[in-house]
């Protein structure tokens, strides 16, 4: 049978990430979602707007979407409210999907509401934002312009729509690609000067939210317990010297590295034995799930959802404990043997619970065609 692939319906989706194209939860979660996606009879454009990171467009660009230049969010939302509803109403787009942290997300609904744009998703990734009286200013505009509530987890839903239905809709991972290779870990130990040593990673943007000052006191107490153990700060952001300066007046340089945005997290993360999230707050972090992916015993404060957690290696703290204590836990946790069926388990009971990648992204284009 001949498909008549000119008048073949295409949806046009317009995906908006409201803090740029970074090296960050938001913009992993919209790229792990396109990878995985059937984009089939989808047309997707992408808003770049704040920044975007040169080798994120370029991803982006080779899953086939349209990269559109919009004003900066932040320094003239004017210019950019009125660039988006235009380009929504010119381009006649079907989809806006907006993702984002507070009710700012209002400026993106109206816009395309004001553009003819039915279908409207607002997607909450955090459970607190830094825009606190923004916030607080355009919830009443916010709830009276979106179609569509989507979150990462409960707590992220209850935190942006309160006692209004949302669709939680998870954020899976990419199984094969996180899951735990032996051969890669001797190689990636043995390119980063490991040895027997013991490696800390921690992954994530350093902005206030992931407490990195706490992190480096942790770390002074597992030196002051073991001078060979290494520390590996995974990621970039506006706080990163403002952190290596404060590394280098406690004396730890010696066995601490900052790598800066990097693409291949999942080597590390092979070379890593236990890893450490001490965030002030989240909504449902990425890197938990890809850390029990990978089979890693993970220490994390308990201001983070338990939604994340599906292995008996994830143990939460309180951020009042001493960062002796985090420490003492950290070498608790600890543990080079059956790291491969570590994974294995890791694999099933993140699958089981609804985080492949796969699986989210059919759920995905269900309600981009709904």
């Amino acid at each position: 049978m001949k498909v008549d692939k000119e008048n073949m319906k295409t949806n046009k989706i317009l995906i908006v990430s409201t803090v740029g194209l970074l090296y960050d939860g938001i913009t992993s979660v919209i790229l792990s979602y396109l990878q995985a996606m059937d984009r089939t009879g989808l047309d997707i454009y992408i808003a770049s707007t704040i920044k975007a990171e040169p080798n994120i467009v370029d991803q982006l660009i080779n899953l086939g979407c349209t990269i559109v230049d919009f004003p900066d969010r932040r320094k003239n939302p004017k210019a950019y409210f009125f660039e988006l509803r235009k380009f929504i109403k010119d381009k006649r787009i079907d989809v806006v999907h907006a993702n984002g942290n507070s009710a700012t997300l209002a400026v993106e609904m109206l816009a395309a509401k004001l553009g003819g744009c039915k279908n409207r998703i607002a997607h909450s990734h955090n459970t607190r934002c830094d825009q606190v009286r923004a916030d607080k200013i355009l919830r009443p505009l916010f709830y009276t312009t979106y179609t569509d509530a989507l979150a990462c987890g409960e707590d992220a839903g209850k935190w942006l729509y309160k006692n209004r239905p949302f669709t939680v809709l998870k954020n899976g991972r990419d199984v094969e690609r996180f899951k735990f290779d032996d051969a890669k870990r001797q190689t990636m130990r043995k390119q980063l000067g490991i040895g027997e040593n013991i490696a800390v990673g921690h992954v994530g943007g350093f902005v206030p939210q992931k407490n990195h000052g706490f992190l480096l006191q942790i770390y002074k107490s597992l030196v002051e317990k073991d001078p060979t153990v290494k520390l590996f700060m995974i990621g970039d952001g506006i706080l990163h010297q403002e952190i290596k300066d404060e590394a280098e007046e406690l004396g730890l340089m010696k066995n601490l590295v900052f790598t800066g945005n990097i693409d291949n997290v999942s080597d590390y993360l092979n070379a890593m034995d236990v890893m450490v999230l001490p965030s002030l707050f989240e909504g449902l972090p990425l890197v938990a799930i890809e850390w029990q992916i990978n089979g890693l015993p993970v220490l994390m404060s308990d201001t983070i959802t338990k939604e994340c957690i599906f292995s008996d290696n994830v143990k939460q703290m309180s951020l009042q404990d001493s960062a002796n204590k985090w420490a003492d836990e950290i070498y608790a946790l600890v543990k080079k043997e059956n790291r491969k069926q570590q994974s294995n388990d890791g694999i099933k009971n993140v699958t089981e619970a609804g985080y492949n990648i796969k699986d989210s992204a059919r759920e995905l284009k269900k309600i981009y065609l709904a």
